[in-house]
């Protein structure tokens, strides 16, 4: 239960808080290592030995490469999401496995070192990108993205993560998207703060009552490309999106807003629907009812990796809001085509 550096008085004074009378020590908890120490290899070398496992099994049988496809997807992709939901995997590690993987899938019956026609990148890319889009995600094999899909983030400090309305306060002090790792903590929370870089390029703020949102720094612009005021600060005291409200009417105070702003951000302020009496809270952009999710995430990190590649800005703020948007709908139609699956594969 402690890890071998906590103090006996600190043993005691949890032991007593909780009303337990006696510990135990155990390897694995839900199927996921209790302690993580240095070697993050050797604590998730399981996930590794049960891919493998499969994977070894499979190369005994002469199988098609619809089967292999099969395979992959509904039993191999299955095997390390659990322990990718909860911890930040090393990029060493999950090339390891996108190695073990890409090997399978180009092997021969009793060739397993055979030649890689097509890279594993271009392999795991989309169908209308000409891949066949539902291998291992990149996102995970890549840099073990550790979020889970259905946290709410509440804007006021003392409760801004928590997995239901009646959960357990994690961040007292301050917001979680202002939290920073420090020396000591575990590696669950190292792995969830690492897991919200990728969430802080595609949150944003919509507005109720005004209070929590700082206007200079936030996004909170319901537009496709800058979510943020391009508007200088100067020597402005205002800060909070409720300092803009008329405290009368309840509305925009329209003539603060033009004057304060410049004519692109203000059109973009006074568009936005106010909603007296509801608290500001965080909102996903890249879904309809603002709820994040692991589909719309591997997206935008596919996008934002895109936007590296080709020397664009790296930031979500000049994305498109619909991160579906394909210019070219030739390999859509490829896959249309009514012929038989492997040839659609080879083509």
């Amino acid at each position: 239960m402690f890890s071998p550096n906590t103090l006996a008085e600190t043993r005691e004074l949890v032991k007593q808080t909780i009303h337990i009378q006696s510990e135990n020590w155990n390897e694995k908890y839900l199927g996921l290592p209790v302690h993580v120490g240095k070697s993050k290899k050797k604590a998730f070398a399981y996930v590794k030995g049960s891919m493998a496992g499969k994977v070894y099994g499979w190369q005994e049988r002469l199988i098609a490469k619809v089967g292999k496809e099969t395979l992959v997807k509904a039993v191999a992709q299955a095997i390390p999401t659990f322990a990718m939901s909860c911890f930040y995997l090393t990029k060493s590690f999950c090339q390891e496995l996108s190695s073990l993987m890409g090997k399978y899938w180009w092997s021969q019956q009793e060739k397993e070192n055979t030649l890689h026609w097509i890279s594993w990148e271009k392999l795991t890319r989309s169908k209308a990108q000409g891949g066949l889009a539902q291998f291992l995600p990149r996102i995970k094999l890549k840099e073990g993205y550790a979020l889970p899909a259905d946290l709410a983030f509440d804007p006021k400090p003392g409760v801004p993560l928590r997995s239901n309305p009646e959960g357990p306060i994690f961040f007292p002090n301050t917001h979680v998207l202002d939290a920073v790792a420090k020396d000591g903590i575990s590696y669950s929370w190292r792995s969830l703060l690492h897991g919200l870089d990728l969430f802080k390029e595609g949150y944003i703020w919509r507005i109720g009552e005004g209070t929590q949102v700082r206007f200079w720094s936030d996004l909170w612009l319901p537009r496709p490309w800058s979510q943020k005021v391009l508007t200088p600060r100067g020597a402005s005291l205002l800060e909070f999106v409720s300092d803009l409200i008329s405290p009368i009417t309840g509305s925009w105070d329209e003539q603060l807003v033009r004057d304060t702003f410049w004519p692109v951000d203000a059109a973009s302020i006074l568009q936005i629907p106010l909603r007296e009496g509801v608290d500001d809270f965080i909102a996903w952009q890249f879904e309809a009812k603002g709820n994040h999710t692991i589909k719309s995430a591997y997206k935008l990190h596919v996008q934002l990796e895109k936007n590296e590649r080709d020397g664009n800005a790296g930031s979500s703020t000049g994305l498109p809001g619909n991160l579906d948007n394909c210019h070219d709908d030739s390999w859509k139609r490829l896959w249309k085509l009514p012929c038989p699956r492997n040839i659609q594969m080879f083509a």
